[in-house]
């Protein structure tokens, strides 16, 4: 009896199931997230870099801010970094990983912001008080690197921090288009603030974007600490010096030398108590 030979259907596949976060590009990994946001932030300073002379070379780097977060986007820090061949310092650039969810256009602004703080530190200029008014002078250089004042920023916000409350103008979003496109294809994830997590230490003196709330530190980076509660400042300065010779001299309180690496710029050296 011939024999007849029968194909086999096999059932179709199950359609897959919808994942809550869709996975990355095969040629992305997990571990490559954060690098990938650095290396485009690297190549948008250096833009900036290459239409402003002014702005000077830059650590950037990339990470969480902690619970500064809250109030910090961004910082500039002078002369932070020296290399471990010769005694060349570098200044620091710094975006929070947290300001990421904001988009890549306001956090190009943050980095634009940091570059005018730069641009004046390179010149020579003080451009912004330790209170964090930013002055006329830093007015000026924002102006030219195509930011503008946010619309929502109230006047007596302003009366206290001046032109700390920048955003991205229009010209400038169009001129680093490129730059802003390669940071958003850069950015596959955000980072969630730390609400509850222990205290961190700030870095720069300068900052970067920020909130409007009258009550609140001008904007990103500084070493403005986001208190857990009120608390009387220790007002019973004592003298702290440096490893300069002769040394530097400060008056500081305790509890800020406690909670604060106070640098010399000249030794590169923590400011300590004379007695320690």
């Amino acid at each position: 009896m011939p024999t007849e030979a029968v194909a086999l259907i096999p059932e179709p596949a199950p359609a897959p199931t919808l994942e809550a976060v869709p996975d990355l590009p095969a040629e992305i990994t997990i571990a490559a997230i954060a690098a990938g946001v650095t290396s485009a932030l690297v190549n948008a300073w250096d833009a900036i870099r290459a239409r402003h002379k002014d702005v000077p070379e830059a650590v950037i780097s990339m990470a969480t801010g902690g619970r500064a977060s809250a109030v910090e986007l961004a910082h500039f820090a002078p002369r932070r970094w020296k290399l471990r061949e010769g005694d060349d310092v570098h200044h620091e650039v710094f975006v929070t990983a947290e300001s990421l969810a904001d988009g890549a256009a306001k956090v190009f602004g943050y980095l634009l912001h940091e570059a005018t703080h730069a641009a004046n530190e390179n010149r020579g200029v003080n451009d912004c008080s330790a209170s964090q008014y930013h002055n006329k002078e830093f007015r000026k250089m924002a102006e030219a690197m195509g930011l503008v004042q946010r619309p929502d920023v109230s006047d007596k916000w302003k009366k206290k921090y001046g032109f700390a409350g920048t955003e991205l103008g229009e010209e400038a979003a169009e001129t680093y288009a490129k730059e802003i496109a390669a940071l958003d294809k850069a950015m596959h994830a955000t980072r969630t603030p730390d609400i509850f997590a222990t205290r961190s230490r700030g870095g720069g003196s300068s900052k970067g974007g920020g909130t409007t709330e009258d009550g609140d530190t001008a904007d990103a980076g500084g070493d403005e600490e986001v208190p857990t509660e009120k608390k009387k400042e220790d007002r019973n300065y004592v003298r702290a010096v440096c490893q300069c010779t002769p040394p530097a001299v400060i008056r500081v309180s305790p509890k800020t030398l406690e909670r604060r690496n106070i640098m010399c710029g000249d030794c590169m050296e923590n400011f300590a108590t004379e007695s320690a």
